[in-house]
């Protein structure tokens, strides 16, 4: 019973390390998503090539299971935080 609970906080520890990453993640995705939009945007209407909307739509796809991620671990931090 005592190694339980000596690995709980280490458990919560890494955790919190993974939720601050991803959110790092996900900030850096935030930053670059209009730069690459304004590219896409900008190279459509001066060369007619619409195949760099690909990455900008799969950069915003990729917000949901990150953001999922995030919410996931964020419930399991605040469930083992009230132990």
């Amino acid at each position: 019973m005592l190694s339980t609970n000596l690995s709980n906080p280490q458990d919560l520890k890494t955790l919190i390390k993974q939720r601050n990453f991803l959110k790092g993640v996900l900030i850096g995705i935030c930053i670059l998503w209009p730069f690459v939009l304004a590219a896409a945007i900008y190279f459509y209407y001066k060369k007619d090539n619409i195949a760099l909307f690909i990455p900008s739509i799969t950069i915003f796809i990729s917000f949901l299971p990150i953001y999922l991620r995030i919410k996931t671990l964020t419930s399991e931090i605040k469930s083992k935080e009230l132990r």
